[in-house]
């Protein structure tokens, strides 16, 4: 690893730290248990998480916070909250839990505790259908780059840009495959089962190009650091809802019938 690209790693996790608030007061299962446990994730990842036309929130995050609240035995509160300021809302104790498909990298360890994975998403490259330029990461040169503010797609982008392209951030997928779409940006980064999803069910006119390896990681639930009893429960409930095929069934709702993502 590079000196700018520790630098980098560096002033990141700062800025996380920085943001957080004094008072580092998560609560414990023994706590959660006598009140609402509080799950937050971005509303803006279909289908892991949005706004359905009813106003409400849903997707496959929410179905998994909800079932595994119910092997828990406790209430659930699923609220959504934007991205970029998750981890230090998640980890200054605003929140229980991250049940958002977060990515288990080793940056965001050093801030927060994850449980074991509940699925695997791994960075894709996407160009509007018609565009032929970009077969490599070397085409990525002069170009406008897509990536959702916070993500680790927006992470490997400004680390890897070296001055090479211009980077520009979104709130959320459903705004960067827009700007995709109507020519704002010329690439976007983006995990790559959402954005295969978006595009299937909208028959978006985008592909996605082999630029060669990109990084993947297990996406996990995060918790503040040092709440043993929380990461042990929500582990064990993990398990009993892929043994019981409830973990599959949401799966089959959200992904498609029969799809392994794990």
């Amino acid at each position: 690893m590079n000196l700018i690209k520790k630098t980098r790693q560096a002033l990141t996790v700062a800025a996380l730290l920085v943001a957080l608030p004094l008072s580092l007061q998560a609560r414990d299962l023994d706590e959660i248990q006598d009140d609402v446990f509080q799950v937050v994730n971005s509303g803006a990842y279909p289908p892991f998480s949005f706004v359905d036309n009813s106003g409400n929130l849903v997707g496959f995050d929410v179905d998994i916070a909800k079932a595994l609240a119910e092997k828990m035995g406790v209430e659930v509160n699923v609220q959504s909250s934007p991205w970029n300021g998750i981890i230090a809302a998640l980890a200054g104790g605003r929140f229980d839990a991250c049940i958002c498909s977060m990515s288990n990298t080793e940056e965001r360890r050093k801030v927060l505790d994850f449980t074991d994975s509940y699925y695997s998403a791994g960075l894709s490259v996407w160009v509007q259908e018609d565009n032929n330029d970009v077969n490599s990461i070397e085409d990525f040169a002069g170009k406008r780059v897509g990536s959702t503010l916070g993500e680790t797609g927006n992470q490997w982008a400004v680390e890897n840009a070296n001055g090479n392209w211009r980077n520009q951030t979104f709130q959320g997928l459903p705004d960067m495959l827009n700007a995709l779409t109507t020519g704002r940006i010329d690439i976007m980064i983006g995990d790559d089962v959402p954005v295969l999803l978006a595009v299937k069910k909208n028959d978006t006119k985008i592909k996605m190009v082999d630029v060669g390896e990109l990084p993947r990681w297990p996406a996990a639930i995060s918790i503040q650091q040092d709440k043993p009893q929380l990461l042990a429960a929500l582990n064990e409930a993990l398990a009993e809802i892929k043994a019981d095929g409830t973990y599959q069934d949401i799966v089959d709702k959200w992904i498609g019938e029969g799809a392994n993502i794990e």
